[in-house]
């Protein structure tokens, strides 16, 4: 089902309804944006009725996040032995593809059926500073209990490419209070410590022991009061996969749950700490109504030794993958 939604710069916009017998997702034209999506008829995705909610929200909300997901030091990068500056849009850093990223730009709609829809955009040569005319595309299918998010991008010259999806969940139900005792299971054994800034110092830990270590189901809000999460107000903080199935997260209220799993090699937990408040679609938002798992290279990655770096090649297709599998229990 296509429905209107808004206008952006004089042109309207629409959400795409894809669904199957358990999952019915809403998928938005502005950012290839999740804005809703519906398990057994609950809402557990936060998201705006209009384009202006989005935008003043500031929070990324459901977005497709490029060129590259997450922070870039200084805003600058070496490749192929050329220094490039891209826009700093967070103090002096890059975060989530600069100031126009992907999250607001309008997407062509490609394919659409009953269970999915396809969205281009081609970003130009020297968009936000980087190198090459890239063809992106993401294309959401849902099929029984999974939502798969699918990426693939073409460029003509050698650039930097790492896409993740930006949806807060809350699991208890998107009108229903905050989601710090959804409970929460992460597939990692180390995180990668930050400055005061959030760009990564090389570091890699081990989380035994310490707030970061969810090897074991816990309510999110657990460590909570622990000093280490006082200046991200709860988590801000990436870490590194044991395998493609990274997370699981569950809520005792409804019973619904899902898995995610991915091909990249990190991911970032962010349990909305820094939400300001906004009207969202049935309530009002603000810290902790949602928590986000990105799946990502590591911030600022191009720029540390012994991280993978999200580089693709001119004139060869590259593609990753997001899955997400919801469950009902009780």
């Amino acid at each position: 089902m296509k429905t209107y939604y808004d206008k952006f710069n004089g042109r309207d916009v629409y959400l795409y309804t894809i669904k199957s017998d358990m999952v019915e997702v809403d998928i938005c034209e502005l950012g290839a944006r999740i804005n809703s999506i519906r398990v057994n008829g609950v809402d557990i995705a936060l998201g705006f009725d209009s384009v202006e909610g989005y935008l003043e929200s500031g929070s990324y909300a459901g977005s497709t996040i490029g060129r590259v997901a997450n922070r870039i030091a200084d805003s600058r990068f070496f490749l192929n032995g050329k220094l490039y500056y891209v826009s700093a849009n967070e103090g002096k850093h890059h975060l989530h593809g600069g100031i126009r990223g992907f999250d607001k730009r309008l997407f062509f709609v490609i394919s659409y059926s009953s269970n999915s829809v396809c969205m281009q955009y081609i970003s130009e040569n020297g968009e936000e500073g980087y190198p090459g005319k890239l063809d992106f595309t993401v294309k959401f299918t849902v099929k029984d209990s999974e939502l798969l998010v699918e990426y693939s991008a073409l460029s003509d010259r050698d650039t930097l490419w790492c896409p993740t999806n930006h949806t807060y969940f809350n699991l208890n139900g998107e009108d229903s209070g905050d989601c710090r005792d959804d409970i929460l299971q992460l597939n990692a054994d180390s995180y990668t410590p930050t400055d005061d800034t959030l760009i990564p110092t090389g570091d890699v830990l081990p989380i035994e022991g310490t707030p970061f270590d969810f090897l074991k189901e816990k309510p999110i809000i657990a460590d909570f009061k622990n000093p280490a999460l006082r200046a991200t107000n709860g988590y801000d903080h990436n870490f590194i996969a044991n395998s493609n199935n990274m997370a699981f997260a569950y809520s005792n209220k409804t019973g619904i749950g899902f898995r995610v799993s991915s091909d990249m090699p990190c991911f970032q937990l962010y349990t909305g700490g820094a939400i300001k408040p906004c009207k969202g679609k049935s309530r009002q938002y603000g810290a902790w109504s949602g928590f986000c798992i990105e799946p990502q290279y590591c911030p600022n990655a191009i720029n540390l030794k012994k991280f993978d770096k999200p580089i693709i090649c001119a004139d060869k297709r590259y593609e990753h993958y997001i899955k997400y599998t919801f469950s009902v229990s009780g």
